[in-house]
């Protein structure tokens, strides 16, 4: 599945696993009125997530991770970003969907 979503808030992932994001699908208006908004964990394809998820495989201290992640630029506030969604995670209400940015021309 494919979405564009427009950031609202950026952050990242407790664990140093991903961009945690509340974005708002551009291309998909409610029946009702508004747009979906999704919570969302970005795995791949943002700027220095891969060279985290090394770290993180080769037991990297959480203090070197907290030093690295703090490099790492978050998407700014309504941003609009390409992403693909890979997986969706949670129960009832409480849904993350786990997704990489699209590639351009994907």
């Amino acid at each position: 599945m494919q979405l564009e979503g427009k950031v609202q808030t950026a952050k990242m992932s407790d664990f140093f696993n991903g961009l945690e994001l509340v974005v708002v699908d551009r291309a998909v208006i409610k029946p009702a009125g508004g747009r979906p908004q999704y919570s969302v964990r970005v795995v791949r394809g943002w700027p220095g997530l891969d060279e985290l998820k090394e770290l993180r495989k080769n037991n990297a201290s959480a203090q070197d991770l907290a030093t690295f992640a703090q490099g790492i630029p978050l998407p700014q506030e309504d941003q609009v970003i390409p992403l693909t969604v890979l997986d969706i995670t949670g129960k009832q209400g409480f849904k993350t969907l786990i997704c990489e940015v699209a590639q351009a021309g994907a």
